[in-house]
């Protein structure tokens, strides 16, 4: 990967829609700034202006439309849940979460993150920075949606639908963080986090089923859905289900984004 200049501020692609996602965007270029990088944002037809790619340092794909399901075609199968662990002990989020999570809410209402469907030209522009990223080694954070992308383009598949999962342990649907999360604590992931157990949001309806090439799961739920996944082999990859851009107040879940700057700066 070639390094952002000494002085320089890495610089950070973000991916998202051409409709909506402006919540995303802006929570995401937020917390970039907060790390110390430069948000850029990189949309389906910002990138078919242009035939080569805008500099970047890291990239981040971000949530929004599921992605086409024509490239793993895979249903829930409930009978593959793993068994449930009993309740953990809760992780106590700031207050300042609960006050934001109203204004949270209006805003992805306003600017929906699903509002465009499957969206064909987001996979295509994602599929294509991707491979740039990789090829130059340059660090890469998944998020929701994102994650998902990043199993299926390593060839694994999804459960388009989860619910099947939470029969017995009820979905937390939530933009803040009421999901319990388990984190491996030999994975990059809790390394960032330092915590095996935290909450985070939920706003998913699919989820990663089997695995994508050199992937590993790094977080589960307690109904066993998978929350995180890594490659151990390449520097930084790192995909997750939650939404760490709409919790600016916990301190845990910022340190995602300074670690994908800090290793983007070189």
């Amino acid at each position: 990967m070639k390094s952002a200049q000494a002085n320089a501020r890495p610089r950070i692609a973000v991916t998202g829609p051409d409709r909506g996602g402006f919540p995303a965007w802006f929570f995401t270029s937020v917390a970039i700034r907060r790390a110390g990088g430069k948000p850029i944002r990189l949309q389906p037809k910002k990138l078919r202006e242009h035939t080569s790619l805008p500099p970047f340092d890291g990239l981040i794909i971000g949530g929004g439309a599921d992605v086409d399901p024509d490239s793993y075609r895979e249903l829930l199968d409930p009978t593959e849940a793993p068994p449930v662990d009993p309740p953990k002990k809760r992780e106590r989020g700031l207050l300042t979460s609960w006050l934001l999570a109203p204004l949270l809410f209006l805003f992805r209402r306003l600017f929906s993150l699903r509002a465009s469907g499957v969206d064909l030209d987001r996979d295509r522009c994602e599929r294509r920075l991707l491979e740039d990223a990789i090829e130059r080694q340059c660090p890469i954070l998944g998020i929701c949606r994102g994650a998902q992308f990043i199993n299926i383009e390593r060839g694994g598949t999804l459960h388009q639908d989860i619910d099947g999962f939470y029969t017995e342990i009820g979905k937390v649907a939530s933009v803040y963080a009421k999901h319990l999360v388990e984190v491996n604590p030999n994975s990059l992931l809790y390394k960032i986090l330092e915590k095996e157990r935290c909450q985070v949001n939920c706003l998913h309806d699919q989820a990663i089923h089997r695995l994508g090439k050199s992937l590993q799961i790094s977080a589960r739920d307690r109904a066993g859905v998978v929350q995180a996944i890594e490659d151990p082999s390449y520097p930084f990859l790192v995909g997750v289900q939650w939404h760490p851009e709409y919790l600016p107040s916990i301190p845990r879940q910022q340190r995602l984004f300074q670690a994908l700057v800090t290793k983007a700066r070189g």
